[in-house]
């Protein structure tokens, strides 16, 4: 299979290419990026995409050589009739104005470029000439750096709106391709230059690799592949058991829930509600979860606990909140703090519908005919009492909220008429308004969504 077909295989599997859809492409000059162009020259000419402009970033850390790929991308763009950006930074300067290293800063800069071209077009795609040499070498480094499953995916075909046709092609093919087609293309000094830690990957542990098997590069990755396709499934069960395990403390995770989950479900789970964490943490995390005690302070300053029922941020647990107080009307949406709630009348039959989808629907709904009087959504108050369902006595909600760990007390939703409390949101209703057998209207307290979740910050 050669390089277009196997780039047109990975358009179709990855779905790169929408309808209609313009290409930013990066070009460097090299070979890679030179039979990038080609094949996306040749996707404009049969209509595969709308439109077709290239970025090319000038780092001037080669002096005249830098100068020369840049003039090489002019008259290649020229000669092809391709819309060309450049743009020209003094990278080794900025990287040591700002305290970075050159090539983080490098990188930073050309993404930038790629992303600002993208405005010119309503629907569009970043293309670089990632290949997969370039992810054989990639996951090689991730691998000596300690890189765990996530790490092993490499580079990702498509990531956000950057796409990777070329991911696939060795190398050696890209030269091949270009040979063939007489394609001329520049060859960056520095890639010979062994100081670079992928330099000394690419010229000194792949050719021994390649000793042992000259197919190295593609039984890598079809490896990449496989890692990528478990770390995928790992990723959506961990998104899902984040869900699940929020609790009605803002903030707060079930402990309980989190334990139910094998432990790379569970591993990854706590790095996508702690985002700052190394695997250290993550591993001294999972240490406090299965004790049932425990915290782990992360170097920006944050504290995550443990206790017997929950996982938080210590920085919640003793967080103020004004006090509220407000008539509520069944059917009407009410935000406490950044959390939508509202009220449901419901048939018998409704709710028992509702509650062979989702059981906890249970802790949150009671008998709406024994209600006496107006409804009453407040803040918790000192001396606050009540009698949870099921429970042979009343309880002060200060011994409730300390025997459960709960943290954010003050944003918890409390409803009441005018005899008393009826509901404590996520702990339940009072037993004199609990649901039996005779219960014909149920009254669902019902969380709706974080209210900041759909909009940017």
């Amino acid at each position: 299979m050669g390089v277009k077909e196997k780039a047109l295989q990975v358009i179709r599997r990855e779905q790169m290419l929408p309808p209609d859809c313009a290409v930013v492409a990066g070009v460097s000059g090299g070979a890679d990026s030179v039979a990038l162009l080609h094949l996306l020259t040749s996707l404009r000419s049969e209509g595969r995409i709308s439109s077709l402009m290239v970025v090319h970033v000038n780092h001037s850390l080669r002096g005249a050589e830098s100068l020369r790929d840049q003039r090489f991308v002019e008259e290649l763009c020229r000669k092809w009739d391709v819309p060309l950006i450049v743009e020209q930074h003094d990278v080794a300067a900025l990287a040591a104005e700002q305290g970075k290293g050159v090539e983080e800063l490098g990188r930073e800069l050309r993404y930038a470029a790629f992303q600002k071209a993208t405005h010119h077009y309503s629907c569009c795609r970043i293309a670089t000439a990632h290949t997969a040499d370039d992810n054989a070498e990639t996951l090689l480094l991730h691998l000596c750096r300690g890189s765990g499953l996530h790490g092993s995916a490499g580079i990702p075909p498509v990531r956000g709106n950057i796409i990777r046709p070329l991911i696939t092609c060795t190398r050696e093919e890209i030269e091949e391709y270009c040979e063939e087609r007489r394609l001329s293309y520049v060859t960056d000094s520095t890639n010979a230059d062994t100081a670079y830690a992928r330099n000394r990957i690419r010229h000194m542990v792949m050719s021994q690799l390649r000793a042992i098997n000259p197919q190295a590069t593609t039984a890598i990755t079809r490896f990449i592949e496989q890692a990528r396709q478990v770390d995928a499934f790992i990723e959506e069960l961990a998104e899902k058991a984040v869900i699940e395990a929020k609790t009605h403390n803002l903030g707060a995770y079930s402990r309980d829930v989190l334990l139910s989950f094998e432990e790379p479900i569970r591993s990854r789970a706590l790095y996508r509600i702690v985002k700052t964490a190394e695997e250290r943490h993550i591993a001294l995390l999972l240490s406090a979860l299965e004790a049932g005690s425990g915290a782990v302070e992360l170097p920006n300053g944050a504290r995550w606990c443990v206790s017997e029922t929950l996982f938080f941020e210590q920085t919640f647990v003793n967080e103020e909140y004004p006090f509220f107080s407000f008539s509520i009307t069944p059917g009407e949406r009410y935000i406490i703090g950044d959390i939508s709630y509202r009220f449901l009348l419901l048939s018998r039959a409704e709710y028992e519908q509702k509650l062979n989808i989702c059981q906890h629907l249970f802790q949150n709904a009671l008998d709406y005919d024994r209600i006496s009087g107006d409804l009453l959504l407040r803040q918790r108050q000192d001396g606050d009492y009540f009698h949870p369902s099921g429970r042979k006595c009343g309880k002060s909600l200060k011994k409730l909220f300390n025997e459960q760990k709960a943290v954010l007390r003050d944003r918890i939703p409390i409803v009441c008429d005018s005899q008393g409390i009826l509901l404590v949101c996520g702990f339940g209703c009072d037993e004199r308004v609990r649901i039996t057998e005779k219960t014909k209207t149920v009254l669902l307290f019902e969380k709706e969504e974080d209210v900041y979740d759909n909009h940017a910050p």
